[in-house]
């Protein structure tokens, strides 16, 4: 069993932390994955439990792609080369 913040389970999931946090609070799943059965509530944050079989499916994305795609569409929107 891995605790997990709702950023680091938003970020493996490759979802935005919001939705998350509406499939916790509507009691559905996200991305296929039951996040609210996860959910504990501690006060106003929530930790998941997450469990070790899940978390094996569960991979966090490789961004590096992402972010020179987003680099060189920037460069490309300024009108310069990269």
């Amino acid at each position: 069993m891995q605790r997990l913040i709702q950023s680091e389970l938003a970020r493996h999931l490759n979802v935005r932390r919001a939705a998350v946090a509406r499939a916790t609070r509507r009691g559905e799943s996200c991305e296929g994955h039951p996040v609210a059965a996860w959910a504990l509530r501690r006060g106003r944050q929530v930790l998941y439990e997450v469990p070790d079989e899940a978390m094996s499916k569960i991979t966090e994305t490789d961004t590096t792609y992402l972010k020179r795609q987003s680099r060189v569409l920037r460069a490309f929107m300024r009108g310069g080369q990269e």
